[in-house]
């Protein structure tokens, strides 16, 4: 068992949970000891699978294992929404059946009235369509469904999960519950869970794909979910869809507000290597990416005072990054003097890297030409064209 790999016991584990083998499946995970965390191509786990095919046995032996109650799928899903999802989707099915029995009654009521049944046809229809009817309202496979689903998110809620996660289209699980029942019951689950002292539930840290999924999530169009966010809004300042969907959108799908203004967010503007990723306040401006903006005091685009950066993932909507510890300070509470001399340092290179000739990197500049840009002399009188702009050069200024 120990020569298996954690992929070969998870897919082994999924097709146990596929076929309700609950002992093959406990099997697996005591004496494996696999990885119950562990994704397929969907990004579901085996809770996943065990939510989605009412499992209840298999579910109650995942979270007995401690497994993760709050990893998402592709579509940002967890095991807690599954649940609820399926509870809906037979509660929709069972409403249709009812529909269906109240047209089977309509229409034996017509036929009776038209003297084409006889009393007795009509007790037993009636007889069956009575016993069909108990059927739905909870005693046949539908009422069953809905419990089991229903019971199954209550364990789940009442186990650990996070009642407050949204999926890609930012539903919390919540939302797809229509039952104000249940909602009031899973809600009273979690309190209880939060509350009691002496009971120690199976929760997790979040780990690198759910990290990772909410950062994907977070850069994500919230109107195609295909494309990446790269419009900013005004004046509210949040980035909530790409440049193609914008056009569609009249309200701020973030906090709602009016949308005046709709900025595509380009390339840095100072080294045009990444992607502008700093919101400049009050300016509004998002110019430059982080590495430029730790360097500026003034907007490049409009020259106004720098008083606050705001980071794209927060006017995303997301959480904004911890902050950096504060450096220079040593264990004694003296400075450490050697991190100044370094920024020192840095500083003259790029004094000297800003003075130097941009064609020979060696000598001073001391050469302009009427395009504003400058070299050597030795390399200027070489130069029929800018190095810089490309601008034909017309006159050499020496500079002394």
């Amino acid at each position: 068992m120990e020569d298996i790999s954690q992929s070969s016991l998870v897919l082994s584990i999924s097709l146990q949970i596929s076929n309700n083998h609950k002992e093959e499946a406990e099997l697996l995970v005591h004496n494996g000891k696999a990885n119950m965390d562990i994704q397929n191509v969907n990004l579901q786990t085996a809770l996943h699978l065990a939510v989605e095919r009412q499992h209840t046995q298999i579910v109650r032996l995942l979270v007995r294992e401690k497994c993760n109650l709050n990893i998402p799928d592709k579509d940002g899903d967890t095991p807690l929404h599954e649940a609820l999802r399926h509870h809906t989707l037979s509660q929709l099915r069972q409403l249709q059946d009812m529909q269906d029995v109240g047209k089977a009654l309509e229409s034996f009521g017509g036929r009776n009235s038209s003297g084409h049944a006889s009393e007795a046809d009509a007790n037993s229809h009636q007889s069956a369509v009575w016993k069909r009817t108990s059927l739905l309202m909870g005693l046949g496979t539908p009422g069953a469904d809905k419990k089991s689903s229903a019971s199954i998110a209550c364990f789940l809620a009442a186990s650990g999960a996070d009642l407050n996660i949204k999926n890609k289209k930012g539903q919390s699980p919540l939302d797809l519950c229509p039952d104000p029942n249940l909602c009031k019951a899973l809600t009273k689950c979690h309190k209880e869970r939060n509350s009691d002292v002496g009971f120690s539930p199976p929760v997790s840290p979040p780990n690198a794909a759910t990290i990772r999924n909410d950062q994907e999530t977070l850069e994500e169009c919230m109107v195609c979910s295909d494309l990446k966010r790269d419009t900013l809004f005004g004046p509210c300042a949040h980035i909530a869809t790409c440049s193609l969907c914008s056009p569609r959108v009249k309200k701020c799908l973030i906090c709602k507000e009016p949308v005046q203004s709709r900025t595509k967010i380009e390339e840095c503007v100072v080294c045009s290597d990444k992607k502008a990723s700093i919101l400049f306040k009050p300016c509004g401006h998002m110019c430059a990416c982080d590495g430029c903006a730790a360097l500026m005091k003034k907007c490049v685009q409009c020259r106004a005072q720098i008083e606050k950066t705001v980071p794209f993932i927060v006017c995303c909507g997301g959480n904004p990054p911890p902050a950096p510890q504060p450096s220079g300070v040593m264990n004694n509470g003296s400075r450490d003097l050697s991190r100044d001399i370094q920024k020192l340092q840095q500083q003259l290179q790029d004094i000297k890297d800003q003075t130097s000739c941009p064609v020979c990197m060696d000598r001073l500049k001391n050469m302009i030409f009427l395009c504003g840009h400058g070299t050597c002399q030795m390399c200027g009188d070489r130069m029929t064209e800018c190095p810089i702009c490309r601008k034909a050069v017309e006159k050499r200024i020496l500079l002394y």
